[in-house]
């Protein structure tokens, strides 16, 4: 399965349709920009601006091969917006802003009132000289062959990227350059999970051009991709064994929920079973063995949203006592973050993997039922090129700009101590834990608002942050109905 492989994190998917107006609109710097519509996933149409800006591949050859950067710009409804934009950086590394965002733009409605909104597809994602190793038809390969393709990759690649350079710091000055071209002299950034550490480089990177940063399921400057996903994971896990022994309604209907769990793995582990369903996506016929690594990935997976934790002990319980893997499994591949694979490993090849110790990695997991999960991921990064990373990239931000932070208590993979870490250097930081929540806390009203008086004031002195205790992770299912009444 592709997920054994590859970082995923869920924002739902959408499409984006740029129609050029007959009157396009000239700025400087060279920069083109066309009317053009956005589609959330409920049909709903978004007027905004579509463009490009050339930069080179390699900054230090400017003559050399040129990227045109992928952007949209969704305008301030006003006529005399404020001058500081908002930009929204995506997770991953790999997913697209322009195909992210527009699912969330309905959330973000009263910022856009006064502020431009702007999108920027990173380098190697989206129409910005996307970088992709495998495709939807790769899904049905094994795991060894899934390795094999992904090694080979940069060979593949080799003609349409010089893969060193698409780290994180020099995708910011791509950023920079992007503001400079709109005309913005401080903006406004949203990171989520990986985007967190790109709004912290740009933040360290161009400090007198931030006005505000909120960021999102926290990356610190020591996270290591995949280093404590299985300790992460597993403090995840139990916190939602915990939280179902606590509820009447789940604990009088699976009173046994981790005994099912633990014995279902042991099972799989001697006799793995074979099943055919429909693709949650696709609804073509799906093919998968199941073994104890393909259930704790999808297990894992789920965690990330409260939405389908809320039925994982339903799907363990019949997983365990019914054989039956289809809701465990449909659930799981639901969780599609839409990465380009190719930047993904183009960047945390060069900057997580050189700092993955085997040993370490081992003694992080001794205790997770999710296990090592660095060890595909070293193996692939050993067949990457690697780029360069300043003697800064990894080093504690020291800031006084004004940031504003989110966790889920229950992220499996970027719980609330990895934000505990960034903040210990910073000296003008709220950090608000979303009880029960997982990956990403910006999909309620009561965020929302938060983010637009934070952005409004450039301030966190009196923020009224009572709505956050209200906040709950929806309620387990006890059946395909749904929750008891």
């Amino acid at each position: 399965m592709p997920q054994k492989l590859t970082f995923f994190l869920l924002l739902t998917l959408f499409l984006v349709a740029c129609s050029p107006s007959s009157l396009p609109t000239v700025t400087e710097n060279a920069l083109t920009l066309q009317d053009c519509t956005l589609i959330s996933p409920n049909g709903t149409q978004i007027d905004a601006r579509c463009g490009s800006l050339s930069v080179p591949e390699d900054r230090s050859n400017p003559n050399g091969r040129q990227i045109a950067l992928n952007l949209t710009v969704v305008p301030a409804i006003k006529r005399n917006p404020q001058p500081d934009a908002l930009f929204l950086l995506a997770g991953g590394p790999g997913q697209s802003a322009v195909e992210t965002f527009p699912a969330m733009l309905s959330l973000l409605y009263n910022i856009h009132q006064d502020r431009d909104l702007v999108l920027i597809d990173q380098r190697g994602t989206g129409k910005s000289n996307p970088l992709r190793c495998l495709s939807d038809e790769d899904e049905a390969l094994t795991n060894e062959q899934l390795l094999e393709k992904l090694k080979t990759c940069p060979e593949r690649l080799k003609l349409e990227a010089d893969l060193r350079f698409y780290t994180t710091e020099i995708a910011m000055t791509d950023l920079d350059a992007v503001r400079a071209a709109l005309g913005y002299d401080t903006i406004n950034l949203y990171g989520a999970s990986y985007g967190t550490r790109a709004a912290l480089t740009y933040l360290r990177m161009f400090p007198e051009r931030v006005r505000t940063v909120t960021l999102d399921a926290v990356v610190d400057a020591n996270f290591v991709m995949f280093l404590d996903a299985a300790s992460d994971g597993q403090a995840a896990l139990d916190q939602l064994f915990t939280r179902c022994a606590a509820d009447s309604a789940c604990q009088t209907t699976f009173p046994n929920l981790q005994t099912e769990f633990d014995g279902l793995l042991s099972r799989l582990k001697e006799t793995p079973a074979e099943v055919t369903l429909p693709h949650p996506l696709t609804n073509k016929p799906f093919k998968l063995t199941v073994t104890p690594e393909i259930v704790t990935n999808m297990v894992f997976n789920t965690l990330y949203v409260p939405d389908l934790g809320a039925t994982l002990p339903l799907s363990i319980h019949a997983a365990s006592v019914d054989q039956n893997y289809t809701p465990l499994i449909s659930q799981a591949l639901m969780v599609n973050a839409g990465l380009y694979d190719g930047m993904f490993y183009a960047v945390t090849c060069t900057e997580d993997a050189p700092l993955i110790s085997a040993a370490e990695a081992d003694r992080r997991s001794a205790n997770s039922v999710f296990g090592n999960r660095t060890v595909d991921f070293a193996a692939v990064c050993a067949e990457w090129p690697r780029g360069q990373v300043s003697a800064q990239f990894r080093a504690p931000l020291t800031s006084n700009a004004p940031v504003l932070i989110l966790s889920g208590e229950a992220d499996p993979i970027t719980p609330p101590w990895h934000a505990d870490k960034v903040a210990e250097s910073l000296s003008n930081d709220l950090h608000l834990v979303f009880s029960g929540m997982g990956h990403g806390n910006l999909a309620s009203q009561c965020s929302a608002n938060l983010l637009k008086t934070f952005i409004e004031s450039a301030s966190l002195i009196g923020l009224d942050t009572t709505c956050v205790a209200g906040i709950q992770p929806p309620p387990f299912f006890v059946n395909f109905s749904g929750p008891r009444p």
